[in-house]
């Protein structure tokens, strides 16, 4: 798989890069976004977490993809925002366990 990057956009007011790029994958199928992230990862001296893929596509017939993707300043803070709602989750199962605890003795 080789990655050609055809155009490079900073975007200072949302912290990231905009890229445009063009992946080759010769006798072989279109790559996962997985796959993708990891090579720009490895081209930009980023984590992977900080890739973001929004499209991969490939043209019928060609062995050549168009990828659109983001590449972040800074490490997303994903972990805070699963915890909160992990947490929410959990009240909300624990409120309707009491409910059907009270229903069921009454």
């Amino acid at each position: 798989m080789e990655v050609k990057i055809l155009e490079e956009k900073e975007n200072p007011l949302l912290k990231r890069k905009e890229i445009r790029a063009e992946v080759a994958h010769p006798n072989a199928p279109t790559p996962s976004c997985e796959e993708v992230r990891k090579k720009l990862a490895e081209i930009f001296n980023v984590d992977v977490s900080q890739v973001v893929i929004d499209r991969i596509a490939t043209s019928k017939g060609t062995q050549i993809s168009s990828v659109k993707a983001k590449i972040l300043e800074e490490k997303p803070k994903v972990e805070e925002k699963v915890t909160e709602k992990a947490e929410a989750v959990e009240k909300g199962k624990e409120a309707e366990g009491e409910k059907s605890g009270e229903a069921q003795a009454g």
